[in-house]
């Protein structure tokens, strides 16, 4: 067993997040591949599971400290950073790591995952000194690591950051299942008979998710073809400080709703990936347009939902899917256009078959084997006879 990695998340099991969820995937396939990682997380996410450090109280500035003491513990030979900006309650502590780590010629290798660009929070007109505490964290790193093409594009306008870049997906947060009794899930999920169609919505409620629009594209709808909404899970990520007012406004207007609404709460992972693929139709109407940072869209790709999501307006951003043939696309935060993308498809079931299928080819493109192998190869260079890249 090869490392081991130190892996920094503020989200972990049995937290609930998509980071901490990704994480955790992403260590079990690293062990599958021969290679040991230690997780550094927050108090909350205390498990039985040796292989995390459940130590830190608040990501504050004392967090370096707390990560030499973890490398120290655990003899580490990389330090590996989970970064998206809401996890670490918008703090910059975390994106000054490296430079308060320091580099030299034994200083272990340092990557960092981005999955988002989102700069934390500094002060009151902060400006560009928090577009400045984001690129210090890359310019710390190794190797930078992001998602999607967007990311990929934004960084590499820093030509010092081109030769350390490398998108690698991510995977599904849920596992692969077998075939599935849908009537059996639907009934367990608590359709009602009555309901001849059911549209499913993954994920936390938080306000880029869109959830507000699908509520007002299917109260549009002709009242004998309106659908069951079923939210799968929903909530906010126990990290998340910026979304409770939404929330609060969103849980009034699901209780006021003119169509059935069922809102499951936390399923485990087998549940919500069957209830994904009991879905006659799954929707994501993301307000800034669908990327392949969002864990959602991978997961129901990979559950061969057919999903009706938001053109992120930018060519290839996508791939390998493909709108029309892998998914179906329509403009962000237009209810009419949503309405209209999910009547289509409601009435058309050959159409849906067509798209679940292609998505269940397409996601072997987020496969979590492939995706370790990709990081091996990153930490198996920096720790190389030639260092870093």
């Amino acid at each position: 067993m090869k490392g081991p990695v130190l892996i920094v998340s503020a989200e972990y099991p049995p937290m609930h997040g998509g980071i901490g969820d990704y994480t955790a995937r992403l260590v079990a396939a690293l062990a599958d591949n021969g290679w040991h990682a230690r997780v550094l997380t927050s108090e909350a996410a205390r498990s039985e599971d040796p292989r995390v450090l459940p130590n830190v109280r608040r990501w504050h500035w004392n967090i370096t400290d707390q990560i030499r003491d973890a490398l120290r513990q655990t003899h580490a030979r990389v330090l590996h950073i989970q970064y998206q900006t809401g996890a670490y309650a918008m703090h910059p502590a975390i994106n000054l790591v490296p430079r308060r780590l320091g580099k030299g010629h034994d200083a272990l290798p340092i990557i960092t995952t981005f999955h988002d660009l989102l700069p934390p929070y500094l002060f009151p007109k902060a400006g560009p000194a928090r577009e400045w505490v984001t690129r210090t964290l890359a310019k710390g790193s190794d190797a930078v690591i992001v998602t999607n093409v967007q990311d990929l594009e934004d960084l590499a306008l820093q030509p010092d950051l081109l030769r350390r870049l490398k998108a690698i997906p991510i995977g599904s947060n849920l596992p692969d299942i077998p075939p599935i009794e849908r009537e059996a899930v639907r009934r367990k999920l608590g359709l009602p008979e009555e309901c001849e169609h059911a549209v499913g919505f993954f994920g936390f409620l938080t306000e880029d998710k869109g959830v507000d629009v699908l509520l007002q594209a299917l109260a549009d709808l002709p009242f004998a073809t309106r659908p069951a909404l079923v939210i799968i899970g929903g909530g906010l990520a126990q990290t998340d400080q910026a979304n409770h007012a939404y929330h609060a406004r969103l849980s009034q207007q699901l209780d006021q709703a003119s169509i059935p609404v069922i809102q499951t709460g936390h399923l485990s992972p087998n549940e919500a990936a069957a209830a994904l693929r009991a879905m006659d139709l799954v929707v994501l109407p993301f307000r800034d347009g669908a990327s392949l940072r969002r864990g959602t869209l991978i997961a129901a790709i990979r559950a061969g939902a057919a999903v009706v999501t938001t053109d992120p307006g930018t060519d290839n951003s996508l791939e390998p899917l493909i709108g029309g043939e892998s998914l179906w696309l329509v403009p962000p935060g237009e209810p009419d256009a949503l309405r209209a993308g999910i009547q289509t498809l409601l009435g058309n079931r050959s159409l849906r078959e067509r798209l679940a299928a292609q998505a269940l080819a397409q996601g072997t493109s987020f496969d979590w084997n492939a995706i370790a192998q990709q990081h091996i190869e990153i930490y198996e260079v920096l720790l190389g006879p030639k260092g870093r890249v």
